[in-house]
């Protein structure tokens, strides 16, 4: 049997790593155990990066880019610097894929309308997998760089055959931004599920967040911090984790420093979110934006009870409510009240831990979601 040769295209990968790469890294690690020769190639962003290497089957492979915008920022620049930018990806992505049967693109930005155009140019399907929602999308993002980022976002649009869509807030997200209905697919984002399913039983003390403390991130943290503290002096052994990294990252530490409750608010930076995910009895994702949380689901596959703020994102995946707690965006008496029921009645906590993961483990499973990408190639090869 052929193995299916699939080429994935990332505008960045480790060391930067956020929600999209690692979702690249794990469908890929998933499409290779299922058989298919997959190739990740990304722009070399940090010099001591290795050109190549493998993981778990998969080849990465990074290619060297200049960009001007970073070497020289000064005005006018980016008129220069987007063809060059566009020629380094095509040449690089058009080379690899004369070796593979489609390309598999994540986020639109400038370098993905580059690979692209090179797949275009080659003959070969391509799909883009979009990741933002609510008021903007992946094509609104490149429309704020001025009119030549509305010039690029109207060629991806028109050059990229299918896109995929990863809740329905995305989807109506691409479909406001300019995109056909028939031509996105909607496929959630996958985690990798555990061997052993363990329910925890302990009483819910340890509340986590789990994600960038960041201006572009768009969560509210504050509002998390003040309702703990509330929360912290009526349940004197309850805890707080922050646990992520960002420019927001200082002002955070400087919120906590002011709060009652401050000796049981850790706020340690970037960190390893399965030792995280371990130590915390409940997960607090208190989103303004979202298009699909990855600790969310990595939270309810841990077994965790989840708090979400009520956006349509969060209120997709938690399945309207049954399967974790929604609160208003910014409501600290009802994020408190929330917080407080879970930690005092051990049945409603037990009831959210054994619904977040059977819902994360019949729907987020990362080789389901690679069996339906697999699905799509092969439409896509087909058409």
């Amino acid at each position: 049997m052929v193995k299916l040769r699939v080429l994935m295209f990332c505008p960045q990968f480790r060391p930067l790593i956020g929600g999209a790469e690692r979702q690249a890294e794990k469908l890929a690690i998933s499409l290779a155990a299922a058989g298919c020769e997959v190739i990740l190639i990304t722009p070399r962003i940090d010099l001591t990066s290795p050109d190549v290497e493998e993981i778990q089957g998969v080849r990465i492979e990074r290619f060297p880019m200049t960009d001007l915008s970073r070497r020289y920022p000064m005005p006018g620049i980016a008129l220069l610097n987007v063809p060059i930018i566009l020629w380094q990806v095509i040449r690089a992505v058009r080379k690899r894929l004369s070796h593979a049967d489609l390309l598999h693109t994540h986020l639109a930005s400038l370098q993905t309308l580059g690979a692209i155009i090179a797949a275009r140019l080659s003959g070969k399907p391509a799909l883009c997998k979009a990741a933002m929602a609510d008021k903007r999308s992946d094509l609104g993002e490149m429309e704020k760089q001025g009119l030549g980022g509305i010039m690029m976002a109207w060629v991806t649009r028109q050059f990229t055959p299918c896109w995929v869509a990863t809740t329905r807030a995305v989807e109506e997200a691409l479909v406001r931004a300019g995109v056909k209905p028939d031509r996105i697919v909607k496929i959630p984002n996958g985690i990798v599920l555990p061997a052993k399913r363990q329910m925890r039983k302990d009483p819910i003390r340890r509340f986590l967040y789990l994600g960038r403390l960041s201006t572009n991130i768009h969560r509210d943290v504050p509002t998390l911090i003040v309702a703990f503290d509330r929360l912290a002096e009526h349940l004197l052994d309850a805890e707080l984790a922050l646990v992520g990294g960002g420019d927001l990252l200082e002002e955070t530490r400087m919120l906590v420093a002011g709060c009652t409750g401050r000796h049981r608010i850790h706020v340690p930076g970037f960190d390893v979110p399965d030792q995280w995910l371990s130590w915390a009895d409940c997960f607090v994702l208190p989103s303004r934006r979202e298009g699909l949380s990855n600790a969310l689901l990595e939270a309810m596959a841990a077994g965790l009870p989840c708090i979400a703020n009520d956006i349509p994102p969060n209120r997709e995946v938690l399945a309207d409510g049954a399967a974790g707690v929604l609160v208003p965006v910014g409501d600290i008496e009802e994020l408190y009240n929330a917080m407080q029921c879970i930690a005092n009645d051990d049945f409603h906590a037990q009831a959210m831990r054994l619904a977040a993961f059977m819902r994360a483990a019949q729907h987020y499973g990362i080789d389901a979601v690679a069996g339906r990408y697999l699905g799509l190639y092969k439409k896509l090869l087909n058409n």
